[in-house]
Order: structure tokens, then sequence, then C-alpha cells
């Protein structure tokens, strides 16, 4: 009986100290499991409140970008109708007629021309036609007359540029009775596409024949201004239909090409895609967004909207942390991945204790389950970091329409005032890049044009000019100067090498932010810099404002490029008395968001890499006492060290070649695996070295050193994720 006891007292040893095993493992993975459950469900919860409120956001900015076209078409309708109801009550003499479209441009304004087109010898017999009109020059307004262009009554009102030839005489609409907005044409009168509003006229109510046509006109810029005025978000973009199925207003094309594709009509499916509050994809970012169709009042025309499903910064001078809040970031994904894949880790393990699978073939097993876990975590990381749309590091405000220039233009001026400071002088400007060249870790040089916008007659003398505040070295020669409107527009051809700083943390999976920080010459007087709207078709960012079309950078491919203003501070007036915007300076940032092509960083680095990992684990395996295995393989210690010396020697000079190519202070992320293969090597020497004991360490006798062959990818995976988590 005591024998017996004393049989028991060992094994019940044993089973205590893999219950506390158990329970260790139990109580991690509890812990775990409430982490991922708590985490998942944060998540959760962003998503549904972010996709909430996007939501609402989207289809109140559409309803309210329609309401206000609809009240500035309705205004114009408005001046068009009172001005005919004008012409019952007066003679039709031109002088009467010209005195009338003077007072109505006192009464009205917004559009291009207003006027009225006589049948023939309606308003004197004399004239066989009679259409006087005024229009808009610049500030001033000109009479003229349609009929010295061409015939309206006829066909010949209209040229082959004209979009769509069933609608294309207006004239004719017009004393046929229809009145409201028709199809954009192209007028000869005005050499370009116009939007005509049209009104029957009527000597008296109670004369059943048309005398004429009364008639609005405005451009097709008038509809870009219109819904320009209000922010679609940092990737969204607006489209404007009108009763004939053509599209006036398309947030991602210029002018000319809107006109060139007048003639193509809105396919139904395409158009059926915007029903209220459906999620699409967003066919500019490939990301989730909004789309929405809302009807401008009873004229026939739609907005349609696609707006991105997430929350973004609108103002300047606001603090964004409750929007962080509610936003999904990179960082909550891979926190939700690393909690997942040890979870699972655990989970497993935890099983494989209370099945006891102590064999060779599941220890196998488990080694390679836990190393294909790893492995999934590790690249479920990188497709995270590599895809996830990255964050604006410098923190500043996007203007990527022109509704954000303009609130932050009133943000301003409201903030100089209330700091009795000069008022700022706001001067539009455009950059368009033209090269790009990485010439060391910090120095970038850059080649393109820059242009700015001044009044024509300004009371004030302010400089032309503008300095690159970042820029070692600085080339600028003026190119161009010429007038447009009431503005003088002038541009220079630039060089300049800018000195930067780039994180290079997570090389190869790093993105980078270019920036080219503008001031004006005279920033001492309060003269702000802000985005030039009218030179380029979009400033939405995944359309690249500002970058050369065929735009080459080695090893970089250009993702995002916008205009910022970021507010910064200075502990210095420069010497200029006047300067007093010190503590509060807002500039004009240009920003061009890069990523990494990594093929050739795979190709170069990770691939070598994964193959010096696999012959270690070759030599490995090669270890052996057993004498048959011996006459095999032909395992001896100086083999090994030979060997493992010389893959040491191949990783050291790629890692030196690396540290060349980037030439950085901090140990990027590729580096850790030649780190994490430099131990591996150190590891498998001394394995070879303690097996040629005799006799060796227990753990190398058990099963022919098959506990290092067992743990190899698990440990060296194990490394690689760890550092995988904490760098990303």
């Amino acid at each position: 009986m005591k024998g017996t006891q004393q049989l028991e007292s060992p094994e019940q040893g044993k089973w205590t100290f893999i219950s506390w095993i158990k329970g260790i493992l139990g109580i991690c993975m509890v812990i775990f499991l409430c982490i991922f459950i708590a985490s998942t469900n944060g998540m959760v919860q962003k998503y549904r409140t972010t996709m909430q409120l996007s939501q609402q956001h989207a289809l109140a900015t559409t309803q309210t970008i329609a309401d206000s076209i609809n009240d500035q078409l309705a205004a114009l309708a408005s001046a068009a109708n009172e001005f005919a109801e004008n012409l019952r009550e007066i003679s039709w003499s031109q002088a009467t007629i010209d005195t009338a479209l003077n007072e109505a441009t006192l009464n009205h304004f917004g559009f291009n021309a207003l006027g009225v087109a006589f049948d023939l010898y309606q308003a004197d017999p004399q004239l066989r036609l009679f259409a006087p009109f005024i229009r808009q020059q610049g500030t001033a307004y000109q009479l003229d007359r349609i009929d010295q262009y061409y015939d309206y009554t006829g066909h010949a009102a209209y040229s082959a540029k004209n979009g769509n030839s069933k609608n294309s005489d207006w004239y004719l609409q017009g004393t046929g009775g229809r009145s409201g907005w028709l199809a954009p044409y192209f007028d000869m009168a005005y050499q370009q596409h116009t939007l005509k509003y049209v009104v029957p006229l009527q000597k008296n109510t109670e004369a059943k024949k048309v005398a004429g046509v009364v008639f609005l006109d405005i451009d097709l810029d008038w509809v870009r201004q219109q819904v320009e005025n209000h922010d679609v978000g940092d990737n969204g973009y607006a489209i404007v239909v009108n009763e004939f199925d053509q599209i006036i207003y398309h947030g991602l094309k210029g002018s000319k090409k809107i006109v060139s594709d007048l003639n193509q009509a809105i396919t139904p499916t395409y158009f059926a895609e915007f029903t209220a509050g459906k999620l699409g994809t967003n066919e500019l970012t490939g990301r989730s967004a909004w789309f929405n169709r809302y009807p401008i009042g009873e004229t026939g025309w739609y907005v349609l909207t696609v707006m991105n499903a997430e929350i973004g910064k609108t103002h300047l001078f606001e603090n964004d942390s409750d929007e962080d809040a509610r936003v999904i970031h990179e960082s909550d994904l891979i926190s939700w991945i690393v909690n997942a894949v040890v979870l699972c880790l655990l989970i497993y393990i935890w099983i494989a204790f209370i099945k006891q699978q102590q064999s060779v073939a599941q220890l196998l097993r488990h080694a390679f389950i836990t190393s294909l876990l790893l492995t999934v975590g590790i690249v479920s990381i990188w497709i995270t970091e590599y895809f996830t749309p990255s964050v604006t590091r410098n923190q500043s405000l996007t203007l990527s329409n022109r509704a954000i220039v303009e609130q932050f233009q009133n943000d301003y001026a409201v903030a100089a005032l209330q700091e009795s400071k000069t008022p700022p002088f706001f001067v539009p400007t455009g950059l368009f890049i033209q090269s790009i060249e990485f010439q060391n870790a910090t120095n970038v040089a850059i080649t393109g044009y820059i242009w700015q916008r001044f009044p024509k007659h300004f009371e004030e003398d302010i400089e032309h000019g503008v300095i690159f505040p970042e820029a070692i070295e600085t080339s600028i020669t003026e190119a161009y100067e010429h007038e447009e409107g009431d503005e003088i527009v002038k541009g220079w051809y630039f060089e300049a090498t800018l000195r930067e700083t780039f994180d290079y943390k997570i090389y190869p999976f790093d993105r980078q932010l270019l920036w080219v920080r503008l001031w004006h010459t005279s920033f001492s007087k309060n003269v702000i810099l802000v985005p030039d709207f009218k030179s380029f078709d979009s400033l939405n960012p995944n359309t690249l404002p500002g970058v050369e079309q065929d735009f080459v950078l080695s090893e970089w491919n250009p993702s995002r490029a916008f205009f910022g203003i970021k507010v910064n501070k200075y502990n210095s007036n420069f010497g200029d008395r006047q300067f007093t915007s010190h503590d509060k300076m807002p500039e004009l940032y240009f920003n061009l968001e890069i990523s990494r092509n990594i093929l050739n960083p795979f190709i170069a680095h990770l691939f070598p890499l994964a193959v010096v990992l696999l012959m270690l684990y070759g030599l490995v395996l090669t270890i052996s006492k057993q004498e048959a295995k011996l006459t095999f393989t032909g395992f001896n210690v100086s083999t090994i060290v030979a060997a493992c010396s010389a893959l040491f020697f191949i990783l050291l000079i790629m890692h030196v070649q690396l540290r060349d190519e980037l030439a950085v202070n901090t140990i990027v992320y590729l580096e850790y695996f030649y780190l994490v293969s430099y131990i591996t090597i150190l590891m498998v020497t001394v394995n070879a070295v303690l097996i040629s004991y005799d006799p060796p360490l227990g753990i190398l006798a058990f099963k022919d050193n098959f506990i290092p062959k067992l743990i190899y990818w698990p440990i060296l995976l194990t490394w690689i994720f760890t550092i995988t988590a904490i760098l990303f």
C-alpha cells in the first residue's frame, strides 16, 4: 500500500502541473476573448455610427445642393418672367427696351444675358429681325443684338457643335408655347455653350399669337459654381442631369469634357444606381460610398451625388476628437487582427492540452497550424497596412472643393477680425508638378509651374511672387503673364530642392507625403494663398490635380494630390513689426501622397531572406546523432558553422546595401527580418555545437534533435508576428 502511494505521488504532481498550464491558458483565453469581443463590438458600433451619420449627411447634402440650385434657377426664371411682363406694358421701341433691360440688371443678377427676340416685323415694320439683349462683360453690362449674329428664326441659329439637334431651335420652342430651360447648345453670339430659359411673349394677355420670345442665358460654368459652393467630401463628387438626360455638370470632368459628352445621354441603368441612400462603390476610390439622387424642383433636372461613407475634417479651427472617435482607424483593424490571431492560438493550444495530443505526428501538426496562423496574421497586417487609406500626417485641412476654400476664408477672416489683425487678402495660387526625384532620404528635387491671380485694379500694391520656405535651392523664372477678365494671371517655372522629413519606419510598406509649402512674398501683410480652383477640372484628390498625367516617380505610385491649409506658429516676427500672425499663420501646402511599389523590395530583400531561412531549416534537418542519418547527410559541426558563416555574410552585404539605399538613422521594419535571421543563424550554429557533445543535452537528445526541428518555424514566425504587430 505504501509503495502504491509512492508511485501515485509523481503522477499526481505531473497532472497538477498540467492543470496549472491548462488553467493559465484558460484564463488567458478568456481575457483575449473578452478583448476580442469588446474590440469587435466597438468596431461594429463605430461602423454603424459612421454609416448612419454619413448616410444622413450625404442625403442632406444632396437635398441642399438641389434646393440651392432650384432657388437660383427660380430667381433667374423670375427675372425673365418679370421682364416679359414689363414688355407687355411698354412700347417696343429700341430705346424703351434698352431702358427695361438696364433696369432688369439693377433688380436681378447672376445671368450672362437677358433679352427678347421678336418675330418677323413685330417690333418695327421696318425691321425683319429685332432681338436686343444685355450681356455681362466682366463687372459691367453691355447692350447687344442677337440678330446681328445669326437668324434666330431658322436653323442657322445653331452650329454643328450643338449636342442635341432635337432641341436645338430655341426660338421655335419658345414661340411654340414652351416655357422653361432648354438643352445646352453652342450659341454663336457668345461663342460658348449656353443654357437658355425661354418665355413666350404676347402683346397682351388676351393675344393668342406669340410676338416673340424672352430669353435668359447662363453658361455651364454657372452650374459648376452652384454645385461647388457645397462640400461633397474629400473624394465625393456630384453630377447634374437635365431633363434631356444630358450631363451638364460632372465633378470629375472639366468643362471641355462635359461639352464633348453632351450628345451622350446618361443611361437608364447608370441613372437608376443613384437611388436615395443606396450604398455602392466609388469608382474613383474603390471604397464604399452613398449614391443619392434628388430632383431640382420642377425643372426636370436632377442632382446625383457620390459621397464616401466616412466622416472627414471640414473646418480648420475646430476640434476633431469627436469625429476621430467615430472612425475606424487602421490601428483598430490591426489590433483586431492581433487579438484574433492570439485568441485562435490560445484556443488551439488549450484544446491540444485537453486532448493530450503528444505524438510526433500530432506535434508536427500543432507546429504547422501554429505557423500557419502566425503567417496569416502577418500577411493580414501587411494587406491592411498597404490597402487601408492613409491619414494625412501634417494635420492640414484638405481643400478639395470650392466650398471648403470659401469656408476657410470666412473662418480666417472672422478670426483675424476678432484678434484685431490686418484684414487678410487671399491670392488664388495654382501649382503643376512635372517631375519629382528623390536625391536622398531627405532631399527631393521638384520642377513645375506655379501661378497666381490678382485683381487688375486693387487699392493696395500687392507684390507678385511666392517663396518656398523649405527649399535649400530654388530657381524661379517668369514664364507668362496675361489678363483674364478683371484679373491678372502671372506664372513662373520653378526648380526647387526641398528638404523634408520622411518616415521609413515600416519600409517597404511605407507611404510618404511629399509637400510643397508656399508663402507669398508679402506674408507679413497677412496675404494668404488659397488654391486657384478655376484652373483645375477638379480638386478631388484622387484625380491627382496639379500632377503631370505621365508622371514618373521611380519605385513609387502617386495615390492622391491635394491642396491643404495648415496653421503654423512662429516665435518670431522675422524682424518685421507688421507681421502679427506669427501665433496663427495659415499656410498653403500642395501635398502628394505616394505609396511604395513593394515588388522591388520583395524581390531584392524579402525573397532572398526567405530562401536563406529555408536553407537554415534545411541545415537544422541535417543535424543528427544517428549513424544511419550521418552517413546520408554527412553532418558535422564544421560544415554547419561554415554554411552559417556564408549565409551570414550574404545577409550582411544585403543589409548594408539596404542601409545605404535608405540612409536613415532608425531601424526600419525590413531590417528586423535581418536581425531575426542573424539570431536564427546563431541559434542553428549553437544547436550544431551542443548536439555534438557526448552525451548531448536532454532537450536535443529527444528523438534525435526533434525539438529544434519542431519549434523552428513557430518561434521564427512568432518573432516576426510580434515585431509586425508592434511596429504597425
